[in-house]
């Protein structure tokens, strides 16, 4: 079986972190999230929080997967410039992600006055047994490219929600079915385990709406500079390749016929875009999907 040989990176957290960041330096990825968290999380996020919640509010937040923390730490800052005080819950199963997030709160303490930061190395699943039948309730929770990963979305999505203190909000930022990721991971389904499962947007609309929850929507444009992938012998080449695929080393686990078809699948007009000079753009459009539980009628 010509599969019989593939592991996801979920399999190998310290293989994931360095192939994320190989991906993340081409993708600009941390750069992105920056402006989003300046330019859309204010207002798409803290808008609706400070409508419903009053400025004394002491914030629970809950960050699944918020790897180094670059974006989560963000939003905690965010939300404590409108809010009395943040407590952040991380959960990371990766430990070197946990330790740069650690790294990143402490040489930036002057930032996160007010803030308290819970960091612990588990996965959402993890979380749910740790926590029981009476889990601890929050003003916002986010998922950020993490709900892949849990063994089963919809049932995560449903105990996220009842997570939420009224007027809370849940933000699940997952790729967009219009872009080259969910292309690629729709046209290799083989590719696909236990531990990592392909969604995007339309699993969380479907999820959501058989739930009965009324959810929004805000797409973000994005794209990965992929050009090294088809350079012999470049190093971050095939880490991107092996990120984008969600294979630990793929050339080497793969026939060369099933490596080749996935870099060219990669490279072709379904998923990038060629510029005159010579550089490829992959399409990593993601959608935020934001959902508020509504308050109590008085």
């Amino acid at each position: 079986m010509e599969t019989a040989n593939l592991k996801s990176l979920m399999h190998d957290p310290d293989y994931y972190t360095k192939s994320f960041h190989a991906y993340a330096k081409s993708s600009k990825k941390f750069a992105v999230l920056e402006k989003w968290g300046e330019n859309v999380f204010p207002k798409l996020i803290g808008d609706r929080l400070v409508d419903t919640l009053p400025a004394d509010t002491n914030i629970n937040m809950l960050g699944i997967g918020s790897g180094s923390g670059e974006m989560d730490s963000a939003m905690a800052a965010s939300l404590k410039a409108r809010f009395k005080s943040v407590r952040n819950v991380v959960i990371e199963p990766a430990a070197k992600q946990l330790e740069k997030y650690r790294s990143l709160v402490k040489s930036n303490k002057s930032d996160f006055e007010g803030i308290e930061f819970d960091l612990r190395q588990l996965g959402i699943d993890e979380y749910r047994s740790q926590e029981g039948d009476k889990p601890r309730k929050y003003h916002f929770i986010s998922a950020i490219h993490s709900i892949y990963y849990a063994e089963d979305h919809k049932d995560t999505i449903r105990y996220l929600y009842d997570c939420l203190e009224e007027g809370g909000i849940l933000l699940i930022i997952v790729v967009s079915v219009a872009g080259g990721f969910w292309r690629l991971w729709d046209r290799f389904t083989r590719f696909q385990d236990s531990v990592s499962r392909y969604l995007c947007t339309t699993h969380l609309r479907d999820s959501l709406s058989s739930l009965d929850i009324p959810f929004d929507e805000s797409r973000q444009a994005s794209c990965v500079d992929i050009t090294s992938c088809f350079e012999e012998g470049s190093e971050d080449g095939e880490l991107i390749i092996d990120f984008l695929s969600h294979t630990v080393d793929l050339r080497g686990s793969a026939s060369p016929e099933l490596y080749q078809e996935v870099v060219d699948y990669m490279g072709s007009d379904q998923c990038s875009e060629r510029k005159e000079d010579g550089t490829i753009l992959f399409n990593n459009d993601w959608d935020a999907v934001i959902v508020q539980k509504p308050l109590s009628k008085s």
